[in-house]
């Protein structure tokens, strides 16, 4: 297994680019669904098939494979665990978890009409959030400070 753990790396990669870039993206449709999108019903029709494909066809299934392949990666070199930057990655793919399924909680509300979605101020600052874990995790795994 461990001939195959470069591959896995590669695909684990891959696959947690297509996260980033779907649930950054996922929160752009909620912000301008939130500024524009109960307006016009047409409107409201184009963001939440958007926010619904988007979420179902690349980020989910993104942030599934990205835990799969990590979780395989792990299993090959149980030794990374051990590692203090392990812990703060591990936390803040958690929390990048979370953000993903709230950011569909809410794209969930918005086409369903249920509820009012927070006001584009929040959720801009919500979809900076991915970014500072992104980039948290990418330095814990490259440095490794700790």
């Amino acid at each position: 297994m461990i001939g195959y753990y470069r591959y896995i790396l590669a695909v684990h990669l891959i696959a947690i680019i297509s996260w980033m870039a779907g649930i950054l993206y996922l929160y752009r449709i909620l912000i301008y669904a939130s500024e524009k999108g109960t307006e016009n019903a047409e409107v409201h029709q184009l963001l939440s098939t958007m926010a619904s494909r988007l979420y179902r066809y690349i980020t989910l299934p993104a942030m599934i494979t990205s835990w799969i392949l990590g979780l395989s990666l792990i299993a090959i070199s149980p030794e990374l665990i051990k590692g203090g930057w392990f812990h703060v990655k591990i936390i803040a793919v958690l929390i990048l978890t979370g953000f993903t399924v709230y950011a569909n909680v809410l794209a969930k509300h918005y086409i369903a009409k249920s509820k009012r979605l927070p006001h584009s101020r929040r959720l801009r600052f919500l979809n900076e959030v991915p970014t500072i874990l992104m980039i948290i995790i990418v330095f814990m795994v490259i440095l490794k400070p700790f």
